[in-house]
């Protein structure tokens, strides 16, 4: 067997964590996602990453199935295709937010440090002055702490479902690292003026952390977590929560539609026996009774 026969067979037993690492390896060449996109539309026709993933899903779930019967090899398939997907559109969510995240930094820091900057060149700073200086203060080691959330609650997730490896295009994590010396920087140097001034500490500083705050944190990057992979799967509940909708409207139908007939071979059991007919109202209000109570 030739080495290319070897690779290929290598190739077609890829599990969809290793699928969607291979990809990410060939994105992250590019250094960041504007040119790898402009790659994909320059070739004719575009090519689209996801559809190249599924079928090689597609391909490697049925040929690591062999002789199996249909419906188990089917299972496999929707299997390997659903957690494809998935870890595709979390790579691309996790790139995205990041990008948010940073641009909206990047704005707070400009719209901090011009309020810090105006406090601090004030000769004969006043009580209010010093209270703004230390909120200022608190709001940037805050920001300190969301980014560092943030970062964590990322690893969480690279961890669980690609493995430990970096979702980030090289160039959004060289961003990152930037945006967080900064923030770090800022809030380091807002700290030290508001010493000079005379400011009181913030209570956090002087101290371990405790274990409320250390829980505190750890809900904060469990909600992180959460909201990144709850995107990344997109509208999967809704549409299942509309699919319960249809259902329990068609069963409601149903039922009521078999209550009809049944109400309407009673009346004609009734009508041969010589007795009065049903009244209509009846039979509708039965209809509806059965199918709110199916519906709700």
């Amino acid at each position: 067997m030739t080495l290319t026969r070897r690779v290929s067979k290598l190739e077609e037993a890829l599990s969809p964590t290793q699928l969607v690492l291979r990809w990410l390896a060939e994105a992250h060449s590019f250094g960041d996602i504007d040119p790898y996109v402009a790659s994909l539309l320059a070739k004719d026709p575009p090519a689209a990453p996801l559809d190249r993933l599924a079928r090689e899903a597609v391909h490697g779930a049925r040929t690591t199935m062999p002789g199996k019967r249909s419906e188990l090899v089917d299972a496999a398939v929707r299997s390997a295709l659903r957690e494809t997907v998935f870890r595709f559109e979390l790579v691309l969510r996790i790139n995205v937010t990041t990008h948010e995240l940073l641009d909206r930094e990047a704005l707070i820091d400009v719209a901090l440090s011009a309020q810090v900057a105006l406090v601090s060149n004030k000769d004969k700073p006043g009580p209010k002055d010093e209270e703004w200086l230390g909120q200022l203060r608190d709001l940037l080691l805050s920001r300190v702490d969301e980014l560092h959330s943030a970062g964590e609650a990322r690893t969480l997730v690279e961890e669980r479902y690609i493995d430990g490896h970096g979702a980030l295009f090289p160039d959004l994590a060289a961003a990152w690292t930037k945006q967080i010396r900064s923030t770090e920087l800022m809030a380091a140097m807002t700290v030290r003026l508001a010493e000079l001034d005379g400011v009181a500490p913030p209570p956090d500083l002087d101290h371990e952390p405790r274990e409320q705050e250390v829980s505190i944190r750890s809900r904060r990057r469990r909600r992180l977590k959460a909201d990144v992979v709850a995107t990344a799967l997109g509208d999967r509940v809704s549409i299942r929560s509309r699919r319960r909708r249809r259902l329990k409207a068609l069963l409601a139908c149903d039922q009521a539609r078999g209550l009809r007939v049944s109400i309407r071979s009673r009346r004609r059991r009734r009508l041969k026996a010589g007795c009065a007919p049903c009244p209509d109202w009846s039979a509708t209000a039965t209809f509806q009774s059965a199918a709110d109570d199916v519906v709700g």
